[in-house]
């Protein structure tokens, strides 16, 4: 004959326990965590878990000891057990940790992703700002320059618009990209070396030297301009032979800037050493080229010196 005896039945207040734990775990999860204790309601939180726990613990075991007999008496010869109450506390515990951890984590992540954006929108906005500084400044300046000249009725006038008109274009089109052509902006620095040029006497001489290939590589729009024009603003003088010398090597994995000006007056090098005529430049190349440039000044007697690598 065969075998006439079954195996021992799963305990039916574990049948139910399952159920409630699995509705626990994503009651916590999803309505307890975030509407409560993320609501700095931490006294309901408690108040709940403790009735989850109450309902969890001894609903399947009240419900088991009501039909304990009826049970019994279809599996006499296998008493149904009881699901200790420790049992279904560790399962509880377990459940409140893993339903927990997994909220903590999922925020976590959330809150980073929010945070990158946080911080890539301020960033987007402060280089959008310390653009919107740069061209008004120089704009402002040359349209001195060029009223001069009109005033002294100089032919040079006209060339001197369409110089500057070219390089407003450049800007217009060019400064919100993030990157253009190295080729472009070595242009727009000798447009803006010559509109200087212009309206310079001849005590004034500038020594622009250029060193490797232009082609092929990239740059953020006008990062040289600051520099460039920090030297013509401090190493000009009205009744002094003056000197500026500004020189871009390029190489195939970086990008050099180099000038050298004099400084004419004692007030002036305390700002230079300071730094502080530079300091949206600083901040724009720490956005753009984070831990890919280099930036030393001096002011070395009557000497200012800047040199800017690029690593590109």
């Amino acid at each position: 004959g065969g075998f006439d005896h079954q195996g021992p039945p799963l305990p039916p207040d574990l049948i139910l326990l399952f159920p409630l734990l699995a509705g626990f775990y994503y009651l916590n999860a999803l309505v307890f965590i975030p509407n409560v204790l993320a609501r700095q309601k931490p006294g309901t939180y408690l108040a709940l878990l403790t009735l989850c726990a109450f309902i969890v613990l001894f609903i399947p075991t009240a419900f088991l000891i009501s039909h304990r007999p009826e049970f019994e008496h279809h599996h006499h010869r296998h008493p149904v057990p009881l699901v200790p109450v420790l049992v279904s506390l560790c399962l509880f515990l377990i459940v409140l940790i893993a339903s927990t951890g997994n909220n903590i984590v999922k925020n976590w992540f959330s809150a980073e992703s929010q945070k990158r954006d946080i911080e890539f929108q301020k960033t987007a906005t402060e280089l959008s700002f310390l653009k919107s500084q740069v061209n008004p400044h120089f704009l402002f300046n040359t349209l001195h320059n060029i009223y001069t000249l009109s005033i002294l009725k100089s032919d040079l006038a006209s060339d001197s618009i369409l110089k500057l008109a070219g390089m407003m274009r450049y800007v217009l089109t060019d400064m919100g990209e993030k990157s253009v052509p190295l080729e472009q902006e070595i242009h727009y620095v000798q447009q803006f070396l010559d509109l200087q040029k212009i309206r310079m006497t001849n005590r004034v001489k500038v020594e622009f030297d250029l060193f490797g290939d232009v082609q092929k590589q990239e740059i953020a729009p006008l990062i040289f301009l600051p520099f460039i024009e920090n030297a013509f603003k401090y190493g000009v003088s009205t009744h002094q032979d003056s000197v500026i010398k500004i020189t871009i090597t390029l190489k195939p994995d970086s990008i050099t800037l180099q000038t050298q000006n004099q400084v004419f007056e004692e007030k002036l090098a305390k700002e230079l050493s300071t730094g502080t005529g530079l300091k949206n430049a600083r901040r724009r190349l720490e956005i753009l080229y984070p831990e890919k440039h280099s930036l030393r000044t001096e002011n070395i007697g009557n000497q200012y010196f800047a040199d800017l690598t690029l690593t590109i």
